[in-house]
This record gives structure tokens, sequence and C-alpha cells, in this order.
């Protein structure tokens, strides 16, 4: 299966899921730490407490596994996430365990910096991430022609025999506003194929196209293609096709932006 070009706004990122496991974690330690003896029931008080504590717990645990399955275990192992869900259980913690002495304000304050220390660190994931789509690996080259592996991401390789010296992948992309991406939502893309062209940039005629394009169907592309301007939240709708100088026996990765666009890097195998 290929990369998906779909994700769910804000809930993509694990950030809110380890918030909220972190606050209920931080919510049962507190309870853990309560006394029950003085108490004008003091059974009844401490049946309580285990009962708050193992609700407490389950939906701390619940919310791990959420950020796990929703956004993947390799989104976890995000160092600003230690930060966010330190802040966020200490911020539970105290503030259940000490009502009286902190006081409410005080909680509400600890609380909203831990929410804007994610937000920040949610913002920087946002518009500095990017999603490799497909590998390109140089075979051999020839005069004026070259023989290239394509690797789509979750998909078979495909040997390409193609004029020139220069590749170019061909993608469709839905570009969001900035507020959605800074959400979670990543661009949507239509990986079509790939062409080339020569030292003087002119096109070749061996171009490739998938049989199956990986992400969005053709008929939505063009939908955004067509209602772009009176679609909320879509910023445009275009064609990318970003050209790479081919080397012999190089490796390429080709990675979609969050915020839109295409990049070729070189990759070290």
């Amino acid at each position: 299966m290929s990369a998906s070009p779909f994700t769910i706004p804000f809930l993509d990122s694990p950030y809110p899921w380890v918030l909220l496991a972190a606050l209920f974690a931080g919510a049962a330690a507190s309870r853990l730490t309560m006394r029950t003896r003085g108490r004008a029931h003091p059974e009844r008080a401490r049946t309580r407490k285990w009962i708050w504590i193992c609700v407490y717990l389950s939906l701390a645990v619940a919310f791990v596994l959420a950020a796990l399955f929703v956004t993947g275990p390799a989104r976890i192992r995000d160092v600003g996430l230690l930060y966010v869900g330190g802040g966020a259980f200490a911020v539970a913690f105290v503030g259940m365990r000490f009502k009286k002495a902190i006081g409410i304000p005080v909680i509400l304050l600890a609380l909203s910096s831990v929410l804007l220390l994610g937000l920040f660190l949610q913002s920087v994931r946002a518009f500095t991430g990017e999603t490799e789509i497909a590998v390109v690996r140089v075979i051999s080259l020839e005069s004026g022609r070259m023989k290239l592996e394509l690797q789509p991401a979750g998909g078979v390789p495909v040997l390409l025999n193609m004029e020139g010296r220069y590749f170019a992948p061909i993608v469709k992309v839905v570009i969001f506003d900035d507020l959605y991406v800074f959400l979670g939502a990543k661009s949507w893309y239509r990986f079509v194929g790939m062409t080339s062209f020569d030292e003087n940039l002119r096109q070749g005629n061996t171009d490739y196209r998938f049989p199956q394009p990986a992400g969005i169907s053709e008929g939505l592309w063009r939908f955004f293609e067509n209602n772009e301007t009176r679609i909320p939240g879509v910023k445009t709708a275009q064609i990318e096709m970003d050209m790479k100088r081919a080397k012999e026996f190089a490796s390429y990765g080709i990675r979609m932006q969050n915020d839109g666009g295409v990049e070729i890097v070189t990759r070290s195998e």
C-alpha cells in the first residue's frame, strides 16, 4: 500500500494525545497520594479513591494507545513530547493535589503554558515535515539516455529507460491554507508518473505513467482544480514537476512537503 495523502487535522499530531494522557496520568498520581484516614467514612473514601485512580489510568492508557495507532510509533519519538507530557503531568498532579494552596488561576496559567508550548512545537513540525513518496535509483547513464529504478512508497519498483539527463516526477497536489497545515493537515497528492529532459531542458518522449497512481483520485483532484477558489481552506491545486540531474549509481528521495511542494533529495544508502 502506498502512503496515504489523507490526514486528520490536529488529531494526526501526537501532541494532543500525549497532552491528554499526561493530564490523566497526573490526576491518577494525585489521587494515589491522597490520604483517606481521618475521613468521615474512610472505607468509602478509599473505594472512591481507587475507582478514580483506575478511571484516570484507563483514560491515560487509552490516549497513549491512540497516539500510537493514529499517528504511528515513529512520531512518538519526538523529543518535544517529553516536555509537553512532563509539563502537563506536573500541572495535573500539583493542581489536583494542592487545589487550595495553589489556586485555580495558577493552575490555568500553568496549563496554558503547556498548551502554548505544545502548539509551538506542533507548528515547527507542521511547516518542516515531509513524506517520502518514492525513491529513484540511477542504474546507468548512456549517451543521451538513462536507466532508472522507480520505487513508489509501498509499491512495486519499475525500471524506466528515459531520454535525457534530468528526471522529474509529475505530482498533482492540493495545497491547504497555513491554518489547516498548522492544525495537522498535509498536502494531498496524486503521483502520476515520471518525465525527463535533456541538457537543454527540452522534454523527452519517454514519459512513464503509473497504471494506478498513488494518492487521491483523478476526479477528486480535478474537482479541486476547477473549484479551488470556492473551497474554504484550499490554497491551490497544481502540478509539481521539479527536475533533478541524474548521477550514475546515485539514489534520490522524492518528498512531499507538509505545506506544499515536491523536493528531490540525494539519499545516502
